[in-house]
């Protein structure tokens, strides 16, 4: 390993901005401001070789120094072969590898440099007359330009693994680089209308252009209102003046437009490469075939309406807001949905899908200093919002976006229990019997027998030489027909009834009923902070060895939550079904989707708690000291969650962390890097 040089990664910054303001007449502001930003970022890695255990591959026979095979029992501790309970040994191998697969020693080195630069300019017009009508005129332009260029390279072999550099290397030298390019101006107004502060009124229109478009498809307009009505002043609500001291009805519509997809969606591009066959003592160069792409591809529309209010008591120390919303994103860009399997090509993408989001969003808070000193200051806050497609072609299948599927729902099995010993027949020397049955499809499956004949049998379900047996996964039969399985999987067959078997909703992994607290107390110098945050509902289907049990004998390990609670003859109520090595996959045999192995990721965080101490000013004043506080912080101390003693962060997403966002560590569940803990103590010093 010390011969494992470190990567590194390495980004400089820097960011230059100036701006001018003019009042040529009072009330009439003009604003300009340029910024220009330049990134340069470096990563360097060195693939030299190294030693180490190969925890992917099948592990090896485990013998002691007289070449004998080891067993031991489940306690960890070497036993006889023919002690009750031996089992036989392995170990990971032991292999000389790179650090890149089957890339050969090298040095690698990426740069790349971005540039932005923005100009914005704005002006603006305040009219009052006569303290009754009040308006605010504003006219602006945005422009904002991303140029980006990169390039890299690798050598291979060599030769000093210490000291990996491109002049210490001698094998084969490979390159390359490209540019990039996009750019974006917007026009805008705004109008505010301000009534005796009873009414307002927000009128904005926006005229954007982007490069992400062809030419007659690159501009939109898009508009948005708004109103509200402070109730309070009405004369008529005078009465409510000794509770209620604001009330804020309001409403709001607008649209948007969303360009963030790439610059060259509607342009067909073939990719370039170095053939690997030799004409003519040559290599030649070739292209692949362009992908299918839409030339009508535009801007997506999210416009969204909003209704709610603004109220606050007891002399503004009380206050609640509440705020209902739908989000209409329309014209959304997803690939063309109906292609025969016979395209040839992935499916082109433009705006052809459209979905809807509902949702809720709700504060209170609390703030008061009591004549006795005591001090409160107290937010909770809550939403919730759920997502359904409304368009996206003519498509049925529960594994693709059907109009009306709701955003992050999962699909699975209903589990009913593990199967026991006395579900199944036996023949005279207690071997479990083979038969063979056929589904009302006609197909024929080899199970074992079932001892209640009339019992759904999952034939259906199994592959290999795994067959469904003691300590295995029974399913509910939903549909009533006699086998477990997943039917079409469509929603609407050709007679327009469902077709997806045994499948039903079983749960969704958008996190619902979002809520967090927020308490500062203080009293005669003592304060107290607490910050809870958490989920009220969300749900997973697994992946890997931390959440699917037998995942992948290869791993070597699995959770306690696992090892100790999963089926034997001696431990029928277990609730994990008993071992079997499914090959690195999370969705087959005894592990396919269903309810009783859905992970529940709802969660209640603390996530900071400190209290702190003031000394008095008397006190410090002979010290010259103006202020001194003691104080101690836990973060993320606490977690009350649904998951036992599973190692798995209920926070954290499969595939994403702080280093890589997509798929890392094989977008494996718990193995991403979970939300640290930490404990301080400190003082604060004023002079």
């Amino acid at each position: 390993m010390a011969n494992a040089n470190t990567a590194f990664q390495e980004t400089n910054y820097i960011s230059l901005n100036g701006g001018i303001e003019i009042t040529p007449i009072k009330n009439w502001k003009i604003n300009l401001d340029y910024t220009h930003a330049n990134q340069e970022y470096i990563t360097e890695r060195p693939g030299t070789r190294f030693t180490a255990r190969d925890s992917w591959s099948a592990p090896v026979v485990k013998n002691d120094t007289d070449g004998n095979r080891i067993y031991m029992n489940d306690a960890g501790a070497v036993v006889s072969s023919t002690d009750p309970g031996a089992m036989p040994t392995y170990m990971l191998n032991m292999w000389t590898y790179t650090a890149v697969g089957a890339n050969p020693d090298h040095i690698y080195r990426y740069s790349k440099n971005d540039k932005w630069n923005t100009i914005n300019l704005k002006t603006t017009y305040e009219m009052n007359i006569n303290d009754v009508h009040k308006l605010n005129y504003m006219l602006g332009m945005n422009r904002v330009g991303w140029d980006n260029a990169y390039n890299w390279s690798q050598t291979t072999q060599l030769i000093d693994y210490t000291n990996p550099e491109f002049d210490l290397a001698y094998g084969t030298q490979t390159t390359s680089g490209g540019k990039y390019w996009e750019s974006q101006l917007g026009f805008f107004g705004r109008l505010n209308y301000n009534f005796k502060e009873k009414y307002l009124l927000e009128a904005n229109l926006r005229y954007d252009g982007t490069s992400k478009f062809q030419t007659n498809l690159q501009w939109r307009w898009f508009p948005s209102f708004s109103a509200g009505w402070r109730v309070n002043e009405e004369s008529w609500m005078d009465w409510s003046k000794s509770v209620l001291s604001a009330l804020k009805l309001r409403g709001s519509w607008g649209t948007i437009g969303d360009q963030t997809v790439p610059n060259s969606l509607y342009i067909p591009t073939m990719t370039g490469s170095q053939s690997s066959w030799i004409i003519s003592g040559a290599k030649l160069y070739q292209f692949g075939t362009p992908a299918a792409v839409s030339a009508t591809v535009t801007w997506q529309d999210i416009t969204t309406l909003d209704y709610g209010f603004d109220a606050r008591f007891l002399n503004s120390s009380l206050g609640i807001s509440f705020d209902w919303f739908r989000r209409d994103t329309k014209n959304m860009i997803v690939p063309q949905e109906g292609l025969p399997t016979t395209f040839g090509t992935g499916a082109p993408q433009s705006n052809f899908g459209s979905l809807q989001t509902d949702g809720i969003e709700l504060q209170l808070d609390y703030n008061h200093q009591f004549k006795n000193g005591f001090g409160i200051n107290f937010v909770a806050t809550f939403s919730n919002g759920t997502t359904k497609i409304t368009k996206y072609g003519s498509t049925n299948s529960i594994d693709s976006w059907y109009v009306g599927k709701t955003y992050g729902e999962i699909w699975g099995y209903e589990t009913d229990r593990l199967y026991q010993k006395d579900d199944f027949v036996y023949d005279v020397n207690n071997n479990l019997i083979k038969v063979q049955v056929t589904d009302p499809h006609g197909v024929t499956y080899t199970v074992y027998q079932l001892s209640d004949a009339n019992a759904p049998t999952q034939g259906k379900l199994q592959a290999g030489n795994f067959y469904f047996g003691p300590g295995d996964v029974k399913f509910k039969d939903l549909n009533g027909d006699g086998v477990i399985d997943a039917g079409s999987r469509l929603i609407k067959d050709a007679d327009g009834n469902p077709d997806y078997g045994d499948l039903k909703k079983i749960g969704n992994s958008t996190p619902r009923f979002l809520y967090s607290f927020r308490t500062d107390l203080n009293y005669k110098g003592f304060d107290l902070s607490v910050f809870i945050q958490g989920v009220g509902k969300r749900e997973i289907w697994g992946n890997g060895f931390l959440a699917i049990p037998g995942y992948n004998s290869a791993d070597g390990a699995m959770p306690q939550a696992i090892a100790g609670n999963f089926w034997r003859e001696d431990r029928p109520n277990a609730f994990y079904p008993a071992p079997y090595n499914l090959a690195g996959s999370n969705n087959t045999l005894n592990m396919v989707p269903q309810s009783r192995y859905l992970l529940n990721m709802a969660y209640l965080r603390m996530k900071n708690i400190t209290v702190g101490y003031t000394l008095p000013e008397s006190l410090l004043m002979k010290v010259h000291i103006s202020k001194l506080r003691v104080y101690a912080a836990l973060e993320n101390f606490f977690t009350f969650d649904h998951l036992g003693t599973l190692p798995i962060d209920p926070e954290e997403i499969d595939g994403y962390s702080m280093w890589n966002d997509t798929n890392y560590n094989s977008s494996r569940s718990g193995v991403g890097v979970p939300t640290f803990k930490s404990a301080s103590v400190g003082v604060q010093l004023n002079f």
